[in-house]
């Protein structure tokens, strides 16, 4: 990479830029105000396809299907934009206006209709719902409608009470004299009365029924007119979704270009560009700028400083590209770091394989992540990574011999298998007695375990330790490469093979203290002091207090097995004791064990992947970057270069 000054007269500013922003080659670095240099100014013209802008970003958030395809027709000039667009946003917004008008006057006829089959189920007419000044008036619902009439009467004994059943529920209108107005008030609300809001009625409604009709021809006349404004929209639309997609990538890479000024440095009559080109397409540029310019600019290289960002190009092979989404996650590779992606493509597959481990679960996942690969673009990257873990969970289920949390299957199931299907199942007898058929795997998960200095222990979690083992030592030798690179060798054997003495001086202290070697704990004991010496020599005080760290990392990695045994433990539970005391009962219940398999699967599969992409993230990140990786990188952004989005 090479950092670059460019330097030439304010009246070749715009063309210069234009040059830039086609090449896509350049990673411009924004300039901070000095003293002597002040920031530069924007085009004449940002303001203006700013607004513009602002207007089609409207229209596009506007439509409804945003997958057309970008209009072919050229854009010729800023003003031609201008015109249509404005054009384009005056009949989109009367055809809008219509639209709502009609909404709301369909919206007021439908409150209309509900006031008007109120009155009509309570056999009133619209002079309820005017003020009287001898009668008090209640129309409205009630929650509890027993005794309220009666209520009403003993308090009132000249009221009139009116009660119906509407869509809305139960209907109430009561007339008393004013005197009773606060007693009757009381008696209502202890019902759960609402009074109803009325509308006010243009004349007199002799019968709310039939005007109640009339007002529902009437909306259903406008719903069918909608309908139409609704297909003017769409039509709208079709015309110009094309067109309003192109011309929003088109304003953005010229309100890019118009507003690139204010990132560069600015005299007078001169400006000034700082940034940084692959040392591969640095003549390319300089030429082409060159050209541009008729000669009447100045490049420089510039030295690269040790404080400089120095932009970073992630470049790796197609297979590689998906795990770069957690770097992305994470944190950059600085300039002069390994990029870990390659990394990740190998072990976070592996880990989420090994710890998820069923054929069952590896199949169901890789069809919902193929799925979701295509229903969501912008997740390609993850969903891709997922898949591939997917496929190494099948792998792994094969290993352990699970489909579905079935490690074996009964004898009368199994032999129909092995004749019928011709699979290669053995038979097994349990410890209970009980004959099964056993689907063939290289180790049992569950039932697999080691001896380790007297102490029994599932295979699976001493495999974890020994992943765990390899993966952080790789970190440190990969650490050892890096500190090379960047401080030299003195430093990177200081700050990182001390970590494989201290290593060794626990292993000899732990097994010479056991007798199970020649030498004496004592001698590991002045190992392990020796590599504390070395380390605060390479990382300081900083190097000693990590040291516990190092085993914790390392034990870390029990969770590979750990999470396994939870899952297909879980698995069990739900094949063993929930669903086949059903299954066995035969008739309506196997419905029930068929149901409580689907759904306890579900929930196993849900939480079989959740927990391996965190645990085998946090591993990555946590016990395994630690060792080697700081991040820290700029991704080089070209100027002129569309926004993907991850």
């Amino acid at each position: 990479m090479t950092r670059i000054k460019i330097i030439g007269p304010k009246t070749e500013r715009a063309s210069l830029v234009e040059t830039l922003h086609s090449l896509k080659l350049f990673h411009l670095v924004d300039h901070k105000k000095t003293e002597e240099l002040d920031i530069g100014t924007p085009e004449t013209s940002a303001e203006e396809i700013a607004a513009l802008l602002l207007k089609v970003r409207a229209l596009y958030a506007s439509l409804k299907n945003k997958t057309y395809a970008e209009a072919k027709e050229k854009i010729f000039s800023f003003e031609d934009v201008k015109q249509k667009v404005t054009k384009i946003a005056e009949a989109e917004t009367a055809l809008l206006e219509k639209k709502k008008q009609t909404e709301k006057i369909i919206g007021e006829k439908k409150e209309l209709i509900v006031q008007l089959e109120l009155l009509a189920a309570l056999e009133i007419n619209t002079d309820a719902a005017q003020p009287y000044k001898s009668l008090a008036s209640f129309v409205g619902t009630v929650a509890q409608k027993e005794n309220i009439e009666k209520e009403v009467r003993e308090n009132a004994k000249e009221a009139l009470v009116r009660i119906a059943h509407t869509k809305e529920g139960t209907v109430v209108a009561v007339f008393v004299p004013k005197k009773h107005e606060a007693v009757i008030t009381r008696i209502l609300e202890s019902h759960g009365f609402k009074q109803q809001a009325w509308k006010e009625f243009p004349q007199r409604i002799a019968s709310p029924k039939e005007a109640a009709q009339k007002e529902e021809v009437s909306v259903h006349l406008l719903e069918k007119d909608l309908g139409h404004r609704e297909t003017e929209l769409q039509k709208h639309e079709i015309q110009y979704g094309a067109y309003i997609i192109a011309v929003e990538k088109w304003l953005q890479k010229e309100a890019e270009k118009a507003e690139a000024p204010v990132r560069f440095a600015e005299t007078k009559y001169s400006f000034m560009i700082e940034g940084w080109v692959s040392a591969k397409e640095y003549e390319t540029l300089k030429a082409a700028l060159e050209e541009t310019a008729e000669k009447k600019v100045h490049i420089e290289v510039l030295g690269v400083k040790k404080t400089d960002k120095v932009p970073i190009i992630m470049d790796n092979l197609f297979f590689v590209k998906p795990f770069e989404f957690f770097m992305n996650l994470y944190t950059l590779p600085s300039y002069k770091e390994m990029d870990p992606s390659f990394l990740m493509f190998f072990s976070f597959p592996f880990f989420f394989g090994l710890m998820l481990g069923d054929v069952g679960y590896g199949i169901v996942t890789f069809l919902l992540f193929t799925i979701l690969w295509w229903k969501m673009p912008r997740a390609r990257n993850l969903l891709t990574a997922m898949m591939l873990s997917a496929i190494i969970s099948i792998f792994f289920g094969f290993m352990f011999g699970e489909y579905f949390g079935f490690e074996h299957v009964s004898e009368q199931t199994g032999g129909w298998m092995v004749n019928n299907w011709h699979l290669p199942l053995h038979q097994q007898l349990l410890d209970n007695g009980e004959l099964v058929y056993s689907f063939p795997r290289l180790m049992s998960r569950m039932e697999s375990e080691m001896t380790i200095m007297g102490s029994t222990m599932p295979s699976i979690l001493i495999i974890g330790a020994i992943i765990g083992f390899i993966h952080v030592n790789l970190g440190l030798f990969l650490g050892f490469i890096n500190e090379v690179v960047s401080h030299g060798f003195k430093h990177a054997f200081f700050a990182k093979i001390s970590w494989y003495i201290l290593e060794l001086g626990i292993a000899c202290a732990a097994l010479g203290g056991l007798g199970l070697i020649p030498l004496s704990w004592i001698i590991g004991f002045g190992i392990i002091i020796l590599a504390a010496v070395m380390l605060f020599v390479g990382e300081g005080i900083q190097g000693l207090v990590e040291i516990p760290g190092i085993m914790t990392n390392i034990l870390s990695y029990l969770r590979l097995g750990a999470v396994g045994l939870s899952s297909v433990g879980l698995a069990v539970v739900i094949n063993e004791n929930l669903a086949l005391p059903f299954m066995e009962k035969g008739g309506a219940y196997v419905v029930v064990a068929v149901l409580i398999l689907i759904v306890g699967h579900l929930i196993n599969i849900a939480l079989g992947v959740i927990g391996p992409f965190l645990h085998s993230m946090r591993l990555h990140y946590v016990e395994f970057f630690s060792k080697f990786y700081k991040g820290g990188g700029v991704r080089f952004v070209a100027f002129g270069e569309e926004k993907e989005s991850e």
